[in-house]
């Protein structure tokens, strides 16, 4: 049974949820897979409190959220948020041994597909360098490419609008488009899971060029009876 921590935005959490049953439903319902999901909007911006090193109380809402998955017997847990990945080192053996690195799927399919990929993230996670304190970074990381700082700053600003359901998904294709020209990459990181959303729209557009992105919260979906 896979335990799923979100609220970090909760529209990101609930339509991961839509995308594993897309991706599980069987000829008969009793076979889909089980999945619980903790949604907890009260917890403190991510970026936010990162930055300033408060970690404390961010600390305690995720432990929190864990411990209450692993009393319903959940044999996995996905956290719904890349930012809070900086906290997994903080967490008790237990904790993290049941946890599905969101930053090890990404680095993982960038390791397997071959091609550069272009990295969409909060200015929490570029800062944190929490991509690159990860063990499989030192033989990913000629496969990534990084904004400026101006387009960082453009991408972070684009994440809040979606978590705020403030964007507009036409526009920001285009945007993403034109970052892709600029960078010379095919292929978009979302490295927030935020982006599910805006994934998840242009991959149910005909007229919009699809599977641009490598999402780990689809690979996930994908994959999940061989990842739980």
């Amino acid at each position: 049974m896979l335990g799923i921590v979100g609220g970090m935005g909760p529209l990101a959490s609930a339509e991961f949820i839509k995308t594993i049953y897309e991706h599980n439903l069987g000829e008969r319902e009793q076979e889909a897979p089980k999945v619980i999901l903790y949604s907890d909007p009260t917890f403190p911006d991510r970026s936010e409190v990162l930055l300033k090193g408060e970690y404390s109380l961010l600390l305690e809402h995720l432990t929190n959220a864990l411990y209450q998955l692993c009393e319903l017997q959940v044999s996995k847990i996905v956290i719904c948020c890349i930012t809070s990945h900086h906290l997994l080192p903080l967490l008790s053996s237990h904790l993290k041994e049941r946890l599905i690195s969101l930053i090890d799927i990404i680095l993982n399919e960038v390791l397997e597909r071959k091609e550069n990929h272009l990295l969409l993230c909060t200015n929490g996670t570029r800062k944190l360098k929490i991509f690159q304190n990860n063990n499989l970074w030192e033989l990913a990381e000629k496969r990534i490419v990084l904004l400026d700082d101006k387009d960082q700053d453009t991408i972070h600003k684009t994440i809040y609008q979606i978590k705020n359901h403030a964007y507009s998904p036409q526009s920001d294709f285009t945007f993403l488009e034109r970052l892709m020209k600029k960078y010379k990459t095919d292929c978009l990181i979302a490295g927030c899971t935020e982006i599910h959303l805006l994934n998840k729209y242009f991959t149910s557009q005909e007229n919009l060029s699809n599977h641009i992105f490598l999402d780990p919260l689809t690979v996930i979906a994908q994959k999940l009876r061989s990842a739980v």
